[in-house]
């Protein structure tokens, strides 16, 4: 390998031009392309290779030359460096601008009146004069003459002429730049070879190319896949090597071209007087380019954080992998396995097939080194293309396999299907993404459709539709949701009875195959949400077949000509629930008795539970009507009382009156006694009922008054005496015994 370096060039006269032949280009999809010359050179000698100045920092970052001798040069024009003070170019815009350049040239001015004035333009201006009662703008000029400075008018002067030798060359210049045909700018790299013996040489560079496009076609059973390749090098291609990648990767330009140079922070100097050292604060080098627009002035390293903050780093994170592919070993990436043809959909003649696709190129593999699955390259052994043309080169693509379906998916269409290929790629290499279009009939003349194909890896398999098939209809159904209870445990401990219930939907489809031929039909069924799980029934699953991709499931059957067949898909979650057994519906309860279908313990348990609900509800209901005799007896009670009262005041009742008042009082108070008792009475059957059914203690609403004469046992201590402990205690005289407990007020007929 020779030397590789970057020089300004200052190539003598004594090294003479070779000549190179263009044998190798490897163009990528993503617009790079990599030219590589070969030949022989017999003693010193220079190549040079003209590139856009658009794509000279591909040059410059990718570029190689193998020699054996191995003392070689790599060299470009250098740019301006920014230091450098730049030579001023005259302004031709306007006439003004003309003169507004010229100052500080020494001219030699003609007047209309036929005086010369010789001198140096010292300026151009423009003054407002008064010309009777208008303002007249009018440009005026200032020449320092021998005598001192004049000003005249400008339409004075019937000639202005530099006298500056280089100014005038300058100009000259300018006009013939400007007079010259827009044309592509472009820059030499030279490859310079020392001197030696002849040998064979090559060189290599990186150039920028536009992409090359993809299609593909379906010729019988055989996917055809067309590579569109431009030619815009400037150089035409003769019995050329063409090598086509495709792949994914991460691409970036920088200026590499412009002269770069630090621009340091200036920091103030320390005084000599400073009563202690002075501390220096570091920083990073400013840099400066000498391309106008090639990058922001300031520091390359400035806003870096801001820089950080763009995905990849504002795609700073390198990749260089593009150029060490490009810049390494070439032939040894263009290995493509040899493809035998496959026969054609409708055509049983295998060696017509054959000799149909022996035109085409078979060359395509996976690049060699890359990693497996991330690229394709093709291989053209000879391809002639001008410069400026466009070439259509075509590659079976083999081996794959494609096969026809029917696919239903209800967005498409609600009962129409569309004919789709399922197309698999069995190849090492990443196919790319492009349009696909579906030939058939004789001599494959029919288009029957056209369709974008995904891009396909290795082994993987797409499914494309290509245009709808009127021959098979679709006739889909869709029951409500339904529920069914699949099981009922019992829990005698925490009085809880857990229930396990199926959410079933089905879905139906009947599929009628009028086509003439027989089809292989694929149902493309939304998947429902999780948790519930798509379901096919155990008979039918012999003869379908059921893929699950993300958010569909697939299923796949066949149906002949002129038949018919119903597919039934179901989506199921089962649900369990724990209720108390003071919760649970009554109406559950009473079906679950009458079901057969469950075991005798649960309807036994089911009676049990219902018939303490029942006595429950009872017990409430007869407490309240007590609730409601007890409020009427207290008002008959007060009512008699303040009657009696009012007549005993007034006058002197007879004893039978009083006798009457006394005795009324007396039945209403002992009625009201006796639905006191009897509502404590219950509430001890009550609080047995709440025990049972494993139900908090609490008191509705509308017994909340059995407050007011019932004790709330739960606030008091369970060592407090009850009232008749306490009597009994008091009369005979015993102390209470601390073994035994000491409950004031009673029970509580309640449970509170």
């Amino acid at each position: 390998m020779g030397q590789e370096s970057l020089e300004k060039t200052d190539t003598p006269e004594s090294v003479p031009s070779v000549e190179l032949d263009l044998r190798s280009v490897t163009l990528h999809a993503a617009g790079k392309g990599w030219f590589e010359y070969t030949g022989t050179v017999n003693g010193a000698g220079v190549f040079r290779v003209p590139v856009g100045e658009f794509e000279i920092d591909e040059a410059i970052r990718v570029s190689r030359l193998s020699d054996p001798v191995g003392d070689g040069k790599i060299r470009i024009a250098s740019p301006v460096d920014p230091v450098q003070p730049m030579d001023s170019v005259p302004s031709t815009r306007t006439f003004g601008d003309l003169l507004v350049s010229m100052k500080g040239q020494s001219i030699e001015a003609s007047m209309h009146d036929g005086s010369k004035v010789d001198g140096v333009l010292v300026a151009v201006e423009q003054h407002t004069d008064l010309v009777g009662e208008a303002s007249v703008d009018r440009e005026y000029i200032t020449i320092l003459t021998k005598r001192g400075l004049q000003s005249q008018r400008v339409e004075k002067f019937a000639s202005i002429r530099p006298t500056d030798a280089g100014f005038i060359e300058r100009l000259e210049t300018t006009l013939a730049e400007e007079g010259r045909p827009n044309e592509l700018p472009v820059e030499d790299v030279e490859f310079v070879f020392a001197d030696g013996p002849a040998r064979e040489v090559s060189v290599g560079v990186m150039r920028s190319v536009p992409m090359w496009k993809v299609s593909y076609r379906i010729d019988g059973n055989a996917l055809i896949h067309r590579s569109i390749v431009d030619n815009t090098s400037g150089v035409d291609w003769t019995n050329v090597q063409l090598h086509l990648l495709d792949g994914s990767p991460v691409l970036f330009t920088m200026n590499l071209r412009s002269v770069t140079r630090a621009r340091l922070r200036q920091l103030k100097r320390p005084s000599s007087h400073a009563a202690v050292a002075p501390s220096f604060e570091e920083s990073f080098g400013d840099l400066q380019f000498s391309a106008p627009g090639a990058m922001a002035s300031g520091s390359e390293w400035d806003d870096m954080e801001a820089m950080m903050g763009e995905p990849f780093g504002g795609m700073g994170m390198g990749m260089g992998g593009m150029g060490g592919a490009m810049g390494g070993s070439i032939s040894d990436a263009t290995d493509g396995g040899e493809m035998s043809p496959i026969p054609g959909r409708r055509d049983s003649d295998e060696l017509a097939l054959a000799a149909e696709f022996e035109s085409l190129n078979r060359a395509i593999s996976q690049t060699q080194d890359a990693p497996a699955g991330s690229t394709m390259q093709m291989q053209f052994d000879s391809v002639d293309l001008e410069s400026g043309k466009t070439a259509l080169l075509d590659t079976l693509i083999s081996p794959v396999s494609i096969a026809e379906v029917s696919v239903y998916r209800e967005s498409y269409h609600p009962t129409a299907t569309l004919l789709s290929l399922e197309i698999e790629n069995n190849t090492t290499a990443l196919l790319p993404s492009g349009p696909l279009s579906v030939l058939a009939g004789e001599q494959q003349r029919a288009i029957l459709g056209e369709v974008v194909l995904p891009a396909l890896g290795p082994n993987s398999k797409r499914l494309v539709g290509y245009a709808m098939d009127g021959g098979v209809r679709v006739i889909p159904t869709s029951s409500p949701m339904m529920s069914d209870t699949e099981s009922i445990s019992i829990d005698d401990e925490r009085h809880l009875i857990e229930v396990t219930t199926l959410h079933h939907r089905t879905r139906s489809f009947e599929v009628i195959n009028r086509s003439g031929d027989d089809r292989n039909i694929v149902l493309e069924i939304p998947l429902s949400p999780p948790p519930f799980e798509f379901q096919i029934d155990e008979s039918e699953k012999q003869e379908i077949t059921v893929e699950k991709t993300e958010g569909f499931a697939r299923v796949r059957f066949s149906v002949a000509d002129g038949q018919s067949r119903n597919q039934q898909t179901s989506d199921q979650r089962t649900h369990s629930t724990s209720s108390s057994w003071g919760t649970v519906p009554s109406d559950d309860l009473e079906r679950w008795i009458a079901n057969e279908k469950w075991d005798d313990g649960v309807r036994a348990k089911s009676r049990e539970i219902l018939d303490l609900r029942d006595e429950l509800d009872r017990v409430n209901g007869t407490l309240g009507d007590l609730l409601a005799m007890r409020k009427e007896l207290i008002a008959e009670i007060e009512r008699v009382s303040n009657q009696f009262t009012r007549s005993a005041n007034d006058v002197s009742l007879p004893q039978e009156v009083l006798a009457r008042y006394q005795t009324r009082i007396l039945n209403l108070e002992t009625r009201r006694e006796q639905a006191e008792q009897r509502m404590t009475d219950l509430a001890e059957t009550r609080r047995n009922l709440l025990d049972s059914l494993g139900m908090p203690r609490q008191l509705p609403p509308e017994l909340s008054p059995l407050r007011a004469f019932v004790p709330d046992t739960d606030l008091i201590p369970s060592q407090a005496a009850t009232p008749s402990q306490a009597l009994d205690d008091a009369s005979n005289g015993k102390p209470q015994s601390d073994d035994e407990p000491s409950i004031p007020f009673g029970l509580d007929p309640f449970g509170n």
